[in-house]
Protein backbone atom coordinates (compact mmCIF):
# COMPACT_ATOMS: atom_id res chain seq x y z
CA UNK A 1 0.00 0.00 0.00
CA UNK A 2 2.92 2.65 0.89
CA UNK A 3 4.35 1.56 -1.98
CA UNK A 4 1.43 2.56 -4.54
CA UNK A 5 0.71 5.35 -2.50
CA UNK A 6 4.41 6.56 -3.12
CA UNK A 7 4.35 6.23 -6.96
CA UNK A 8 1.05 8.24 -6.99
CA UNK A 9 2.65 11.10 -5.23
CA UNK A 10 5.70 10.55 -7.94
CA UNK A 11 3.17 10.79 -10.52
CA UNK A 12 1.66 14.05 -8.97
CA UNK A 13 5.12 15.54 -8.50
CA UNK A 14 6.27 15.08 -11.74
CA UNK A 15 3.10 16.79 -13.26
CA UNK A 16 3.11 19.46 -11.28
CA UNK A 17 6.51 20.13 -12.30
CA UNK A 18 5.85 19.67 -15.74
CA UNK A 19 2.76 21.83 -15.95
CA UNK A 20 4.83 24.43 -14.14
CA UNK A 21 7.68 24.38 -16.56
CA UNK A 22 5.54 24.50 -19.73
CA UNK A 23 3.56 27.78 -17.95
CA UNK A 24 7.24 29.40 -17.90
CA UNK A 25 8.08 28.92 -21.17
CA UNK A 26 4.62 30.42 -22.40
CA UNK A 27 4.61 32.79 -20.42
CA UNK A 28 8.55 33.23 -21.20
CA UNK A 29 8.10 33.49 -25.02
CA UNK A 30 4.78 35.79 -24.70
CA UNK A 31 6.54 38.56 -22.49
CA UNK A 32 9.30 39.04 -25.76
CA UNK A 33 8.02 41.46 -27.86
CA UNK A 34 7.58 40.59 -31.54
CA UNK A 35 9.36 42.46 -34.07
CA UNK A 36 8.07 42.80 -37.50
CA UNK A 37 10.77 43.90 -40.14
CA UNK A 38 9.01 46.37 -42.73
CA UNK A 39 9.30 45.80 -46.40
CA UNK A 40 11.50 47.78 -48.83
CA UNK A 41 9.68 50.07 -50.46
CA UNK A 42 10.12 49.74 -54.59
CA UNK A 43 10.58 53.25 -55.01
CA UNK A 44 13.29 53.08 -52.34
CA UNK A 45 15.13 50.44 -54.13
CA UNK A 46 15.02 52.78 -58.08
CA UNK A 47 15.97 55.77 -55.57
CA UNK A 48 19.21 53.72 -54.55
CA UNK A 49 20.10 52.37 -58.02
CA UNK A 50 19.64 56.20 -59.80
CA UNK A 51 21.59 57.84 -57.02
CA UNK A 52 24.49 55.40 -58.04
CA UNK A 53 24.23 55.64 -61.48
CA UNK A 54 24.44 59.29 -60.71
CA UNK A 55 27.89 58.89 -59.67
CA UNK A 56 28.83 57.95 -63.20
CA UNK A 57 29.74 61.09 -65.21
CA UNK A 58 30.48 60.85 -68.61
CA UNK A 59 34.14 61.17 -70.85
CA UNK A 60 35.10 64.12 -72.22
CA UNK A 61 34.56 63.54 -76.24
CA UNK A 62 37.24 64.79 -78.12
CA UNK A 63 38.29 64.00 -81.64
CA UNK A 64 40.66 65.09 -84.31
CA UNK A 65 39.72 67.90 -86.58
CA UNK A 66 41.24 68.85 -90.11
CA UNK A 67 41.69 72.75 -90.55
CA UNK A 68 42.86 74.59 -93.39
CA UNK A 69 45.53 77.34 -93.80
CA UNK A 70 47.04 78.74 -96.27
CA UNK A 71 50.52 77.92 -97.46
CA UNK A 72 53.88 80.28 -97.63
CA UNK A 73 52.49 81.52 -101.04
CA UNK A 74 48.78 82.45 -100.17
CA UNK A 75 47.79 80.12 -103.35
CA UNK A 76 46.40 77.08 -101.60
CA UNK A 77 45.32 75.16 -97.88
CA UNK A 78 46.89 72.82 -96.48
CA UNK A 79 45.22 70.65 -93.77
CA UNK A 80 46.25 70.41 -90.33
CA UNK A 81 45.06 67.74 -87.45
CA UNK A 82 44.32 68.98 -84.43
CA UNK A 83 42.45 67.40 -81.06
CA UNK A 84 39.44 69.61 -79.85
CA UNK A 85 37.21 68.52 -76.95
CA UNK A 86 33.91 68.22 -77.82
CA UNK A 87 34.19 70.51 -81.52
CA UNK A 88 31.45 72.20 -82.34
CA UNK A 89 31.16 74.50 -85.87
CA UNK A 90 31.99 77.41 -83.33
CA UNK A 91 35.04 75.88 -81.78
CA UNK A 92 36.34 74.77 -84.92
CA UNK A 93 36.25 78.10 -86.14
CA UNK A 94 37.83 79.74 -82.82
CA UNK A 95 40.85 77.17 -83.65
CA UNK A 96 41.20 78.52 -87.17
CA UNK A 97 41.22 82.25 -85.80
CA UNK A 98 43.81 80.78 -83.57
CA UNK A 99 46.08 80.20 -86.20
CA UNK A 100 48.76 76.88 -87.34
CA UNK A 101 50.74 75.87 -84.57
CA UNK A 102 54.39 76.03 -84.90
CA UNK A 103 55.10 72.43 -85.42
CA UNK A 104 52.54 71.38 -88.69
CA UNK A 105 54.26 67.66 -88.47
CA UNK A 106 56.00 68.26 -91.70
CA UNK A 107 53.04 70.22 -93.38
CA UNK A 108 55.88 73.33 -93.89
CA UNK A 109 55.19 76.75 -92.83
CA UNK A 110 51.52 77.66 -92.77
CA UNK A 111 50.30 80.78 -92.15
CA UNK A 112 46.65 82.08 -90.24
CA UNK A 113 44.27 82.63 -93.03
CA UNK A 114 42.42 85.19 -89.92
CA UNK A 115 43.63 87.76 -87.40
CA UNK A 116 43.94 86.28 -84.28
CA UNK A 117 41.88 89.12 -82.83
CA UNK A 118 39.21 88.75 -85.24
CA UNK A 119 35.94 89.24 -83.60
CA UNK A 120 33.35 86.42 -84.27
CA UNK A 121 29.81 87.11 -82.99
CA UNK A 122 28.48 83.16 -83.09
CA UNK A 123 28.27 80.56 -85.44
CA UNK A 124 25.11 78.72 -85.67
CA UNK A 125 24.52 75.65 -87.57
CA UNK A 126 20.14 75.13 -89.08
CA UNK A 127 19.34 72.80 -91.83
CA UNK A 128 22.88 72.02 -92.58
CA UNK A 129 24.07 75.34 -92.98
CA UNK A 130 26.68 76.98 -90.84
CA UNK A 131 26.08 80.84 -90.53
CA UNK A 132 29.40 82.45 -89.55
CA UNK A 133 28.01 86.24 -88.25
CA UNK A 134 31.32 89.06 -88.30
CA UNK A 135 31.19 91.77 -85.98
CA UNK A 136 30.66 94.71 -88.24
CA UNK A 137 34.97 95.71 -87.53
CA UNK A 138 35.77 92.61 -89.90
CA UNK A 139 36.93 94.91 -92.14
CA UNK A 140 39.00 96.75 -90.46
CA UNK A 141 40.49 93.49 -88.78
CA UNK A 142 41.02 91.52 -92.69
CA UNK A 143 42.42 94.28 -94.92
CA UNK A 144 43.57 91.81 -97.26
CA UNK A 145 43.77 91.47 -101.01
CA UNK A 146 41.80 88.56 -103.51
CA UNK A 147 43.55 86.04 -102.69
CA UNK A 148 43.57 86.62 -99.19
CA UNK A 149 39.79 87.11 -99.34
CA UNK A 150 39.52 83.40 -100.97
CA UNK A 151 42.20 81.95 -98.25
CA UNK A 152 40.14 83.05 -95.55
CA UNK A 153 36.55 82.23 -96.54
CA UNK A 154 37.93 79.02 -98.18
CA UNK A 155 39.53 78.19 -95.22
CA UNK A 156 36.70 78.30 -92.96
CA UNK A 157 34.05 76.71 -95.37
CA UNK A 158 36.48 73.80 -96.42
CA UNK A 159 37.03 73.18 -92.66
CA UNK A 160 33.36 72.89 -91.88
CA UNK A 161 32.17 71.27 -95.03
CA UNK A 162 34.78 68.29 -95.53
CA UNK A 163 34.20 68.12 -91.62
CA UNK A 164 31.48 65.30 -91.89
CA UNK A 165 30.65 65.09 -88.10
CA UNK A 166 28.75 68.07 -87.97
CA UNK A 167 26.50 67.53 -91.51
CA UNK A 168 27.47 70.75 -92.83
CA UNK A 169 26.85 71.53 -96.12
CA UNK A 170 26.92 74.87 -96.89
CA UNK A 171 28.75 77.97 -95.29
CA UNK A 172 26.84 81.14 -94.98
CA UNK A 173 28.78 84.55 -94.12
CA UNK A 174 26.65 87.08 -92.07
CA UNK A 175 27.59 90.52 -90.50
CA UNK A 176 25.79 91.59 -87.70
CA UNK A 177 23.03 88.72 -88.73
CA UNK A 178 22.89 90.44 -92.12
CA UNK A 179 23.97 89.33 -95.35
CA UNK A 180 26.52 91.46 -97.09
CA UNK A 181 27.49 91.24 -101.13
CA UNK A 182 31.31 91.37 -100.37
CA UNK A 183 32.23 91.38 -97.07
CA UNK A 184 35.98 91.60 -98.07
CA UNK A 185 35.11 93.61 -101.09
CA UNK A 186 36.93 90.20 -103.91
CA UNK A 187 34.49 87.81 -102.80
CA UNK A 188 30.58 87.49 -103.16
CA UNK A 189 29.53 86.35 -100.05
CA UNK A 190 25.78 87.29 -100.41
CA UNK A 191 24.42 83.58 -101.07
CA UNK A 192 25.98 80.16 -99.04
CA UNK A 193 29.17 78.65 -99.97
CA UNK A 194 29.83 75.28 -100.63
CA UNK A 195 33.39 73.75 -100.10
CA UNK A 196 36.66 74.29 -102.69
CA UNK A 197 38.53 71.47 -103.05
CA UNK A 198 40.47 73.13 -105.77
CA UNK A 199 42.23 74.91 -103.18
CA UNK A 200 43.92 71.92 -101.20
CA UNK A 201 47.14 71.26 -101.70
CA UNK A 202 48.04 68.10 -103.35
Amino acid sequence: MKKILSVILCSVLMFTLVACGNSEVTKESSSKPIVKEAPIAADKVETNVASKAEVKTEDIKSREVMLYFSDDQAMNLVGVKRSIENPTAKSIVAELVKGPSAQNEGAGILYATLPADLEILDVVVKENIAYVDFKSNVTEKMKVGSAGDIMAFGSITNTLVLDKELGITKVQFLVEGKKVDAILGHVSTIDPMSENKELIKK
